[in-house]
């Protein structure tokens, strides 16, 4: 167990060089960036894994939602604390990076940017999956509805996280989220279904995203329930509305 740090801006530089030498030569060690010159202790103290290992994006966030939740913190308190992400991505580096089995991503999938750049902050690989948990662990939907967005490894970036979560008319009501998790979650695989980020396949989740678009001016598409806006879906979608039992 290690206490919670915030990476500070000397840390950030010194970790992004790491990031950077290290995809040329991935023998090097990485930095100790723990010195109270890179990094600062998170208050309250709170002790975190360094070994912990995740099989998904959901188990971190439940993970650090849970660790959170213990001492008093919330989602707000960690919102905006970049400097906190970017030293978790650091702490776990090597499972973020499948022990550098896999090519290292953009900067930005490990160096937390500021929240308010909504396209790289869903990029970061630790901040996204926390953020994403957090805004549903109290839904009336359950919390399951996030799966799309969580369901795979923790080094592998996912289409959902990255291009739908974005955009906070989708990420901020929970309705759309379940009208999303309906229509192409497939539980029985526990991941997306075949074909769904396709988008040259009518009624892809990236025409889901232009069609919601469309409907707020006509609807008050907020206020419906996710059996409803299912229903209002243009018969492109029907390939991948839930089946009904005979």
């Amino acid at each position: 167990m290690i206490p919670l740090r915030i990476m500070l801006s000397e840390g950030e530089d010194q970790f992004r060089k790491y990031i950077q030498q290290v995809k040329i030569d991935s023998s090097i060690s990485r930095p100790d960036l723990n010195q109270n010159r890179y990094s600062k202790e998170f208050s309250p103290k709170i002790e975190v894994e360094e070994k912990v290992s995740f099989e998904s994006k959901f188990d971190l966030a439940k993970y650090l939602y849970d660790l959170f939740d213990k001492a008093g913190v919330t989602r707000k308190d960690v919102l905006k604390e970049k400097g906190l992400w970017t030293w978790l991505a650091y702490l776990w580096f090597d499972q973020l990076t499948n022990d550098l089995k896999n090519i290292l991503k953009r900067e930005e999938y490990y160096i937390c940017t500021e929240p308010s750049n909504y396209r790289r902050y869903y990029l970061h690989l630790v901040a996204s999956p926390y953020i994403i948990y957090s805004l549903f662990i109290n839904s009336r939907y359950g919390v399951h509805i996030s799966m799309p967005f969580l369901y795979n490894e923790v080094w592998k970036s996912n289409d959902f996280a990255e291009h739908v979560a974005p955009n906070q008319f989708i990420i901020s009501h929970e309705n759309l989220v379940d009208t999303i998790y309906k229509l192409y979650y497939d539980e029985s695989k526990n991941r997306p279904k075949k074909g769904v980020t396709d988008r040259n396949k009518p009624g892809s989740i990236r025409r889901f995203v232009k069609v919601i678009r469309q409907f707020e001016l006509t609807y008050d598409i907020y206020s419906m329930t996710s059996d409803q806006i299912i229903e209002l879906l243009p018969s492109e979608f029907d390939f991948w509305k839930p089946k009904s039992n005979p």
